[in-house]
């Protein structure tokens, strides 16, 4: 299953948390509960 990490706007800002348009998520989180609405896989 694809988490936040595999997302293209997924910028890590340590080993667990990343930032996604301003919003910090954890990386692991499921892409089915992408907080921005806006989950794309990286290429």
């Amino acid at each position: 299953m694809a988490t936040c990490k595999d997302c293209k706007f997924y910028k890590p800002i340590d080993d667990s948390i990343g930032d996604c348009f301003g919003h910090e998520v954890p990386g692991n989180t499921n892409a089915s509960n992408c907080p921005t609405n806006s989950f794309q896989p990286r290429d």
